[in-house]
Parts: C-alpha cells; structure tokens; sequence
C-alpha cells in the first residue's frame, strides 16, 4: 500500500477565537493529518491540542494589509489515544474556517513532505478586483506523492467557489466564515505539478498554496515520522 488519501473534515464560524475541526472519518495511529485554517484579520494562529499538538509548518502568512486574513498550516502523525478535535486559536475574534486533511500509508513506510509548505510556493492578492487565483507549479521530487493546493478568501459571502480540473476535493468551507478550499491530486511522475487556478464569483482579497508529500521505506513498520521522539509528532520536512 502507497501514500492515499483516507479522508478529510472542515468546520467554520463568522466569529470567535477558539477554532476547532473533527478528526477526519476513519483517522487511525500512522496517518499523517494536515490542516489548513484560515482566521480573518491579520493575526496570530496557534496550536491548542495540549499533550497532542500539531507542528505549525507555515507561521501566520498574512502579507495581505489591505484586506486582512491570515493563514497556518500545521500537521501530525497521529498517535494512539489522539482526540477526536483539533484545535486552534486565533489572536482576533472574527471569520474563521478550518480544513482538515488525512493522508493513509502502507506498513513499513513513512509520510514525509516532498515539497514543504514554503511562502516561496504560496501566492497573495491583496485586492477585491477579482476572485480568482493561480498558485505556481511545484517540482515534485519522486513518484507517487500527493499534491495539495488550496486558496483561501476574505469575505463574509457566500459565492461559488471552482478549483482546478483535475483535482479531487477535500473540502470547501463556504457557509459564512472565512471562505477556504483544500484540493488534492495523485501524482504518478516526478516533475512540475503546473499552475492550479481557483476562482470565486464572490471578489475579495485571496491567499494561496501548495505542497506535496510522499511515503518513504523505514527499516520497520513505525507510526512516526519525527527523526526522534516528540510530542509534536511533526510531519519531517524533505524539501522546498
């Protein structure tokens, strides 16, 4: 068995600073769940999962000052006893959306980020002209990895959200919080993944992302991908 996606869950209020998504359905102890939030205002997103915390791989992205909204994204390997919540806070009360995404492995393997959530991959427009946005292509390292690309808005409304062809959804949070939609794809071949262009008939500032994980061969079947015992149980960077 090889790097798949099991599944994914989202949640989102129009207020509030305590942020929380469920557990993806069917979550088990080795599988790897990334979560994307989104908090509107530029702010501060901080883990607050206690004795089970997530590792924050992208540190409160907010270059947008016009129109503010910020963006964490945070990952773990999920450990034997996790909760069935994960939460977050936000340093401002206001919108907020939270997508959750569960990748699933094979005995005897790993999950490993192929090209680390970098700013260097991620794309802001900081004006309502437009809802549209087209992150830049990625290079993929090895074969068999999963792409995630997601954008996130700053809006309270509700339009009609389109991503990538290609693509299989994760999840689109769309109900009056922060509008954000998650997006992944198999692919089989090292090599450029291309642009992926999202779009919302709703015009507002927009943030976007992406990045890729693999599986790799440990010396024997572990449901940790940390180089050494920690709590964070972070997901080990390959490259950016």
């Amino acid at each position: 068995m090889a790097l798949s996606y099991r599944s994914s869950s989202k949640n989102e209020s129009s207020s509030g600073t305590a942020l929380s998504v469920s557990a993806p359905s069917g979550v088990a102890t080795g599988d790897v769940v990334i979560v994307v939030v989104q908090a509107n205002g530029q702010t501060t997103i901080v883990d607050n999962n206690g004795a089970t915390p997530f590792t924050e791989d992208i540190n409160d992205y907010n270059p947008n000052t016009v129109s503010g909204h910020t963006i964490s994204v945070f990952s773990r390997t999920i450990q034997s006893g996790d909760p069935s919540t994960y939460n977050f806070t936000s340093g401002a009360s206001g919108r907020w959306a939270v997508v959750a995404i569960c990748l699933t492995k094979g005995a005897g393997e790993a999950i490993s980020y192929d090209v680390s959530p970098n700013v260097s991959n991620f794309l802001n427009v900081d004006n309502s002209s437009s809802g549209d946005l087209t992150n830049p292509s990625i290079t993929t390292g090895v074969a068999n990895t999963i792409h995630i690309t997601f954008c996130g808005w700053d809006t309270p409304s509700t339009g009609t959200i389109t991503y990538p062809a290609g693509y299989s959804l994760g999840q689109i949070a769309n109900s009056g919080g922060e509008p954000l939609a998650v997006v992944y794809k198999d692919v089989a071949s090292a090599g450029a993944t291309g642009t992926t262009a999202f779009s919302n008939t709703e015009f507002s500032a927009r943030i976007g992302g992406s990045f890729s994980l693999k599986a790799v061969v440990t010396t024997s079947p572990s449901s940790s991908v940390s180089p050494s015992p920690s709590p964070s149980s972070s997901v080990s960077p390959s490259s950016s």
